[in-house]
């Protein structure tokens, strides 16, 4: 049995006996997200009356800004329930029992701004991850860009750009989506440090520096599971799966980390 295999099976025998509490905690995330999106649609369905009524028609820039911003600062806002599941699922992890409360642990007065702050850090780190990702797509759309005529005097060739540029942007992504699994570990650490920020990010480059590889190789390992939640298996089964299986990773690199045995 490999790595990945045995952490999964790890994940499955913690998750027995708690997938009530762990699902219970997703669907609060999930919430969460649901409460900003509505937000943001029913924001922009008023933008799209106004403007057209011409009543915002001046300040449109203006008010499409203030709409994004509040969007933005409402998923900070709630983005503590993350990691409130993260924490459910790493507890698990430890061996406990689950405690569906720990969903609104980040919320507590001594704790809530430091996450918004950790959270906030993070989801730049993501937004970095994903623009090098996307740079040869950007690169290859300028130059199609600067010798167009050249490069598609015809239908077809226009084709065949648009389909490579496709191709680019897709594995840029899958690329970014890679990279940004091993941001796993922080959030996990996070949790490790109940709360506290300090030497998070560190630690993580310590142990990524030894075992970034491993990460990536659980996040492929479940290419095929996230891939049935279009068709067959429903996400709420296949996320606290996969998050568990994440904690239970992150668990043995911590463990190793603190005991100075990262090989």
């Amino acid at each position: 049995m490999n790595v990945e295999k045995k952490i999964r099976s790890q994940a499955k025998e913690a998750l027995d006996g708690n997938w009530l509490a762990v699902i219970s905690g997703f669907f609060v995330l999930c919430g969460a997200v649901i409460i900003a999106y509505v937000f943001t649609l029913a924001a922009g369905s008023l933008f799209n009356i106004w403007t057209e009524d011409g009543l915002l028609r001046r300040g449109c820039d203006i008010t499409l800004t203030v709409i994004v911003c509040v969007s933005v600062l409402i998923f900070l806002l709630l983005s503590p329930f993350k990691n409130g599941f993260y924490k459910i699922c790493y507890e698990i992890a430890r061996g406990r029992k689950a405690d569906f409360g720990d969903v609104f642990y980040f919320f507590k007065r001594n704790k809530y701004l430091n996450t918004l702050q950790f959270n906030l850090i993070t989801t730049v780190k993501i937004i970095l991850n994903i623009l090098i990702g996307l740079i040869p797509y950007f690169i290859f759309s300028l130059v199609t860009y600067l010798f167009s005529i050249e490069l598609m005097p015809t239908v077809e060739a226009n084709e065949v750009v648009f389909y490579a540029k496709t191709a680019i942007a897709s594995l840029g992504l899958v690329f970014s989506v890679i990279n940004c699994a091993k941001l796993f570990l922080t959030d996990f650490l996070y949790i490790e440090n109940d709360g506290d920020m300090d030497g998070v990010f560190k630690a993580s480059r310590a142990i990524l520096k030894v075992h970034k590889n491993s990460l990536k190789k659980l996040f492929l390992s479940f290419t095929f599971w996230l891939a049935l939640c279009f068709f067959v298996v429903p996400g709420i089964y296949v996320v606290p799966y996969m998050t568990a299986s994440f904690a239970q990773s992150s668990k043995w690199l911590i463990i190793l980390y603190k005991e100075g045995k990262l090989v």
